[in-house]
């Protein structure tokens, strides 16, 4: 399995999909093609591990739940204001695309491993630890905006969220 250092999360709209520009630990760049279908299950299953993994809201009871969204909501943003915008990764002529068709998703407390498997020789992952999780996926949130892809997998409280549009290609370590 390679591991990605760093990767940049962009749409295409001549694919309609989603590419995840890559730098492997040994410095090669690839291209990793996502469909809607496997992004939206991508990004359900992380939403439900970021509600369960925020500690703020274990305190509140369940029948308080305004008062979690806003909890969420307050972590999501303090998350994203802490952002530091990177260099976009850029794949070249040579570099390797492959199309995704299964992701797992490894998590702990601290984060999350996402393995990206396909008709490849070797499998890609990548470690988000929490805050850098709700960052891609805050930017994954700005990028969907963009798809015309239904938002209804988005939660009430990324809506709110105050990550703004700067490009249209985003980077993540």
């Amino acid at each position: 399995m390679s591991s990605l250092k760093r990767i940049t999360t962009e749409y295409n709209e001549r694919e309609d999909r989603i590419r995840l520009a890559g730098i492997t630990d040994n410095n090669q760049t690839v291209s990793l093609w996502l469909t809607m279908r496997l992004m939206s299950r991508l990004i359900n299953h992380c939403l439900k591990l970021l509600e369960k993994n925020t500690p703020e809201t274990t305190e509140i009871p369940a029948a308080n739940e305004q008062s979690r969204k806003s909890i969420q909501n307050f972590v999501q943003q303090s998350a994203e204001q802490q952002l530091v915008e990177e260099t976009a990764v850029k794949v070249t002529k040579n570099s390797p695309k492959y199309l995704a068709a299964e992701i797992d998703v490894k998590s702990d407390h601290a984060g999350v491993t996402i393995i990206f498997k396909g008709e490849f020789s070797s499998n890609y992952s990548v470690y988000l630890n929490n805050q850098q999780l709700r960052q891609w996926l805050g930017m994954l949130h700005m990028i969907w905006q963009k798809t015309e892809w239904s938002t209804l997998i988005w939660p009430d409280w990324m809506s709110s969220s105050s990550l703004e549009a700067t490009s249209s290609a985003t980077s993540i370590h």
